[in-house]
């Protein structure tokens, strides 16, 4: 007999069989504990490109440091961002390629860290100094581009939507530049 399921109780049915899902990927990555994963949008370019294989260690988050690139479960995604912030609200996140910040999130909803990004048949391991001195900068950068944003949005009011939209372009273009320079390779 088929079970009906209120709107209410759907998105907890979803959340429930995603986790089992995300359970039962970590089981298969055996003894490393390693997954690949691969990249389905450009939020985290330039660093990550759609296509590109990303190698995903399960850490504890009270291990993560800010500039550390992170998936993080959302619904029924898993999301790769950059840790940007820890606070008593959770973990704070951004893609390196967005305008704003993400919601904060739990320490269960952290499925691991991005150790290594494989891209046509080369491997760019981001525990390499090099790669963790680039993350905290690129860290840096972003905390002022939301400083500047959240400054911007209180100063705006209640603008128009288009000119909201092209003042955050218009603030975002230094900010995107930036993070191309350093990660460029």
């Amino acid at each position: 007999m088929k079970r009906e399921v209120a709107s209410g109780d759907a998105a907890g049915h979803d959340a429930t069989v995603y986790q089992s899902a995300a359970r039962d990927v970590w089981r298969a990555a055996g003894e490393t504990g390693l997954v690949r994963l691969t990249v389905t949008s450009d939020s985290m370019r330039p660093l990550l490109r759609v296509g590109d294989g990303v190698v995903v260690q399960p850490i504890d988050p009270q291990a993560l440091q800010p500039g550390d690139v992170i998936v993080v479960q959302r619904g029924g995604e898993w999301i790769t961002h950059r840790l940007v912030a820890v606070d008593e609200r959770g973990w704070h996140t951004h893609g390196d390629n967005t305008r704003y910040g993400d919601e904060a999130a739990s320490a269960a909803r952290i499925m691991g860290r991005v150790i290594a990004i494989e891209r046509n048949g080369q491997t760019i391991d981001l525990l390499q100094p090099r790669w963790r001195t680039i993350d905290r900068r690129i860290n840096r950068v972003q905390r002022a581009q939301l400083r500047v944003f959240a400054a911007a949005r209180t100063i705006g009011g209640t603008r128009s939507p288009g000119i909201r939209h092209g003042l955050a372009a218009l603030i975002n273009w230094p900010f995107q530049w930036l993070v191309r320079v350093l990660t460029r390779f």
